[in-house]
C-alpha cells in the first residue's frame, strides 16, 4: 500500500515541506559514523531550523554563510557571489536560475533557507545597540519515556529536562545559556544539588570591528583546514549529495547545543591583518569526563599512578559510576591559525597543543598500537584551496608530535554546466595522532586509512538528477574487530526526478563491502561483509496544506557467500499545515523488520524545533509519532510529540519486545 501511494503522483498548491537533501545527510552521517552522537549533529539541524525561520538574504549573505548550510557545493556558492558581484543584486527568486551551473533544483533547495530581501538593513545599526534590539529566543523542553529507560540505580527520575535562552542580533551578535538534565539524572538532588546536570553559555560577535573580525567567550566550535587537526562541529561524511565534500565556511561558531561534548570553553578570535592575512587564535579550559584508573606500587615504594583510559561521551551521569566518571579530566588547548587570502586561494598554517592533569593511558589491545597516550599532545598543518574558472582544489597535510603525518586533498570540477565531479585522495598515517579530528573519512579519525573517491552530479536534463559515487580504500593496520590489514569499497547512486514543485521522487541503491573477522572456527581470517540498500521515496501535496511522504526500503547483509539476509522498512507520513491555521502537525506510521543488527535501517523523523530523531530499526515491530504544533500569537509557540515503538522480536541479546513510548512538550517564546 505504502509503495502504491508513492508512486501515484498528486497535486496540489501548498507550501514546500522539509528539505530531503538535509535529512539524507543526517541519515547517512548516523548510519556511517562508528562513534556518532546525536549532539554531533543537533547544531546542524537547529541551524537549518533557524535558516527557515530567519532566510539568508541573497544580496547580502556571505561565502561562509552559504556554505555553513553544507547543502550547495563550493563551486556553485562561488558561481552565485561572481554573479552577483558582477551584475548587481538580485531583483527576485527567478533570477538564480541565470547563476552558471545552477538549475531549478539548487534554487529550490536554497530558498527554503535564504530570499531576495531581508527586510529593513541592520548592519548600520551601532553593534552596542544589538544588546537590547534584535531577537530574543526561549525554549523550555520536558520529556519523559515510558516505561523508564535508565539503570535501576540512577539518581534521578524519568523526566527530561532542557531550557535554552538566546539573544540573536543580525548575523553579528549572539549570546545566550543553555541548561539540560537527561532522564536518570539527579535534578535539584543528589551529585546535582545546583540544578540541572549540563550548563552551557555563550557571548558571539561577528563583523563587529574592522580588525576582529569574530570574537567567541565561553562555549563555542571551531574548525580548522578539512578536519584532520580540529574538527569540533557537524561535518557531513559521503551521502547522496555526491560533491558537498569540501569543509569550508565560518571558523568559528557559538555552542548553543545540549550535547555535552564536543565543544570548547574559553575564548577564540580571528583577526584582519592587513588586506590578505588573518589570524585565528584559541583557548579552552573545561574539565571532561573519563574513566580514571591506576597503577598501585605493590611494594608501596612510590604513589599509585593516576591515568584515564577514555574519554566519555555520552554526557550521562546517572549512576555512581557515571557520576564519578564526572569532570575527572581538566582539558586545556591552546591553538592558532595565520591564512593568507588571495582573490582565488588560501594558504593556512595550524597549530594546536593539547594538555592533560593526568595521562591518557588507553589498553593495550594490538589495534591501538599507534593510539596517543600521555598527558601533551602537539600538532600542525597546512590547509589550502586554489580556484580557476571551474577547478577548485583543495587539502590539508597535518603532524603529529610523534612524527605521524596524515593528507587529504581533493578536487571539485565542472567539464560541463550540467556536470560537477568530486575526487578526494586520503593517506592517513597508521601513526598520526589527532584527539579532534575529524576529516572525510570511512572511519572515524584520521589514522590508519588510505582511500580514494569519486563523486559526480550530473543533470541530464530538466527536472532530473543523477548523484554517483564510488570509494575505495585500505587500512594498513589492524582496527577493532578486525585483527588484520583490511581493505573496503563502496558504491552509491541517487536518481531524482522533480516534474513540478508538487512532486518529488528519488530511487537510491548503494553497495558497500567491508573486510571484518571471521566468527566462524572453520573459516579463519577476515572474510568480506556486504550490505545493500535500495529506496524509493516520494514526496506529494495533495490538497492545500498537505503533503505526503512515502517511503519503502530493503537492506540487504551477506558474509563471503554464505546465506544472505535481508531487512525492511516502510514509512507513511502526512504534513498538514491547513493555510490560515493556527495549528498543524505531523504523523508518521512505519513498519520494520529485519533478520539481524547488520540489516537495521535509519530513518530520519521530524521531531520538535531544536530536537533530533534519527531511531535505527531492528527486529521486528512498528513505530509511529504525532507532532503538534499550536502557533498561540506572535511570541509564543506550544509543541508536543509523543511517539511509539512496538516490538515484536528482537535481534540482540540486550533488545526487549513490548512497548516503548515518549512524549515532549516544548514552549517557545519569541520577541523582537
Amino acid at each position: 500500500m505504502v509503495l502504491l501511494i508513492a508512486l501515484c503522483p498528486a497535486r496540489l498548491h501548498a507550501q514546500g515541506g522539509d528539505d530531503p537533501a538535509a535529512a539524507e545527510v543526517l541519515e547517512n552521517f548516523f548510519r556511517d559514523q562508528e562513534n556518532a552522537n546525536e549532539s554531533d549533529a543537533q547544531q546542524f539541524q537547529e541551524l537549518l531550523d533557524y535558516r527557515r525561520a530567519n532566510p539568508l538574504d541573497l544580496n547580502a549573505t556571505t561565502r561562509e554563510q552559504l556554505l555553513a548550510l553544507q547543502l550547495i557545493d563550493v563551486i556553485k556558492v562561488d558561481n552565485l557571489l561572481n554573479y552577483r558581484a558582477e551584475v548587481g543584486p538580485f531583483l527576485n527568486e527567478l533570477e538564480l536560475q541565470a547563476i552558471p551551473g545552477w538549475d531549478l533544483n539548487d534554487v529550490r533547495t536554497l530558498l527554503l533557507y535564504a530570499k531576495v530581501g531581508g527586510g529593513l538593513d541592520s548592519r548600520s545599526t551601532p553593534l552596542y545597540k544589538g544588546f537590547v534590539q534584535g531577537q530574543d529566543q526561549f525554549l523550555i523542553r520536558w520529556g519523559r519515556p515510558l516505561p523508564a529507560r535508565y539503570p535501576s540505580n540512577s539518581e534521578g527520575d524519568n523526566n527530561a529536562w532542557a531550557v535554552r535562552w538566546r539573544h540573536l542580533f543580525d548575523n553579528r551578535i549572539s549570546y545566550g545559556f543553555t541548561a539540560e538534565n537527561d532522564p536518570g539524572e539527579a535534578f535539584f538532588t543528589g551529585s546535582n544539588s545546583h540544578g540541572f546536570d549540563f550548563y552551557s553559555a555563550h557571548l558571539f560577535f561577528q563583523n563587529a570591528h574592522p580588525v576582529f573580525q569574530t570574537v567567541a567567550l565561553g562555549d563555542y566550535t571551531v574548525r580548522m583546514g578539512q578536519g584532520l587537526l580540529l574538527q569540533s562541529g557537524f561535518a557531513a561524511g559521503k551521502s547522496a549529495e555526491t560533491v558537498n565534500i569540501v569543509r569550508a565556511g565560518r571558523q568559528i561558531n557559538p555552542f548553543a547545543s545540549f550535547g555535552e561534548a564536543f565543544f570548547f570553553r574559553g575564548g577564540a578570535f580571528t583577526a584582519r591583518l592587513g588586506e590578505q592575512f588573518e589570524l585565528t587564535a584559541l583557548a579552552s579550559f573545561r574539565r571532561r569526563d573519563g574513566n580514571i584508573d591506576q597503577i598501585v606500587d605493590t611494594l608501596g615504594l612510590e604513589d599509585a599512578e593516576i591515568f584515564f583510559s577514555a574519554f566519555q561521551n555520552s554526557g550521562l551521569h546517572r549512576t555512581p559510576s557515571e557520576v564519578e566518571n564526572e569532570k575527572q579530566v581538566q582539558e586545556t588547548i591552546f591553538g592558532g591559525s595565520l591564512r593568507w587570502n588571495g582573490r582565488n586561494a588560501h594558504v593556512a598554517v595550524n597549530g594546536l597543543h593539547q594538555r592533560y592533569d593526568k595521562p591518557l593511558n588507553p589498553s593495550e589491545e594490538l589495534y591501538r598500537k599507534y593510539v596517543f597516550r600521555g598527558d601533551q599532545l602537539t600538532g600542525f598543518s597546512v590547509d589550502y584551496h586554489w580556484r580557476f574558472r571551474n577547478v577548485y582544489a583543495f587539502g590539508e597535510t597535518a603532524r603529529s608530535d610523534n612524527g605521524g603525518m596524515s593528507t587529504v586533498n581533493g578536487l571539485l570540477f565542472s567539464p560541463e554546466r550540467r556536470v560537477t565531479m568530486s575526487l578526494i585522495q586520503r593517506a592517513y598515517g597508521v601513526d598520526y595522532q589527532a584527539i579532534y579530528a575529524f576529516p572525510f573519512a570511512e572511519t572515524t579519525g584520521a589514522a590508519n586509512e588510505q582511500g580514494l573517491y569519486i563523486g559526480a552530479d550530473i543533470r541530464p536534463v530538466k527536472r532530473w538528477q543523477i548523484n554517483l559515487y564510488a570509494d575505495v580504500w585500505r587500512h594498513p593496520w589492524l582496527r577493532f574487530g578486525v585483527d588484520a590489514p583490511s581493505q573496503g569499497w563502496e558504491y552509491l547512486s541517487r536518481v531524482l526526478w522533480k516534474p513540478n514543485k508538487q512532486f518529488t521522487m528519488y530511487a537510491l541503491y548503494q553497495l558497500e563491502m567491508k573486510e571484518r573477522d571471521s566468527d566462524m572456527p572453520e573459516l579463519p581470517g577476515l572474510l568480506e561483509n556486504r550490505r545493500g540498500r535500495f529506496r524509493l521515496h516520494a514526496t506529494y501535496k495533495v490538497l492545500a496544506g498537505v503533503e505526503l511522504r512515502s517511503r519503502i526500503e530493503w537492506m540487504t547483509y551477506q558474509v563471503e557467500d554464505f546465506d544472505q539476509t535481508n531487512g525492511f522498512l516502510a514509512y507513511q507520513e502526512a504534513v498538514v499545515k491547513p493555510l490560515g491555521s493556527r495549528v498543524y502537525g505531523t504523523v508518521r506510521y512505519a513498519l520494520f523488520d529485519t533478520e539481524n543488527f547488520d540489516t537495521r535501517v535509519f530513518a530520519y523523523e521530524n521531531d520538535l524545533f531544536s530536537s533530533l530523531s534519527i531511531p535505527g530499526f531492528s527486529g521486528q515491530g512498528s513505530r509511529y509519532y504525532i507532532n503538534l504544533h499550536w502557533r498561540v500569537n506572535d511570541w509564543l509557540r506550544l509543541e508536543t510529540r509523543w511517539e511509539e515503538t512496538i516490538q515484536n522480536r528482537v535481534v540482540t541479546d540486550s533488545g526487549e519486545t513490548g512497548r516503548n513510548r515518549a512524549i515532549k512538550l516544548q514552549a517557545r517564546i519569541q520577541f523582537d
